[in-house]
């Protein structure tokens, strides 16, 4: 009777402490998430056009058809770091490496498959500046 308390006991002790680092982890992202949001003020539109161009190349083939806002937290930030880059080839260069940040470097795949996306995304950006 011991052992199979204890063996719950350890099983329910697993569980809580799983359900607090689930919280801590949820609460940590809409954390981020609203931080995010706050930096990006009045960059919206300039978002939404990132989000947009990301969901129509799907470059690592996340668009199902009915999940547009997918790539919304790559395109929030990859806004955040447009003041790093001088050329097109400096945005390409974030733009990938937010992609391996998000997704790794397996699933980001090559900084090449990102080079359609940025020249488009850079004629975006230089005519909203």
């Amino acid at each position: 009777m011991i052992i199979r308390m204890t063996g719950w006991l350890r099983r329910w002790r697993g569980r809580h402490v799983v359900d607090m680092q689930w919280r801590e982890l949820q609460a940590r992202v809409v954390a981020q998430q609203e931080t995010r949001r706050r930096q990006l003020a009045g960059q919206s539109a300039l978002v939404a056009r990132l989000e947009e161009l990301l969901y129509r190349h799907d470059p690592i083939g996340l668009n199902f058809g009915h999940n547009a806002d997918e790539y919304r937290p790559e395109a929030e930030t990859i806004t955040l770091r447009i003041p790093e880059a001088a050329t097109e080839h400096d945005l390409q260069r974030i733009v990938h490496e937010e992609f391996v940040h998000w997704f790794g470097s397996d699933t980001a795949g090559p900084e090449a498959r990102y080079a359609s996306i940025t020249r488009e995304f850079w004629e975006i950006y230089r005519e909203s500046a």
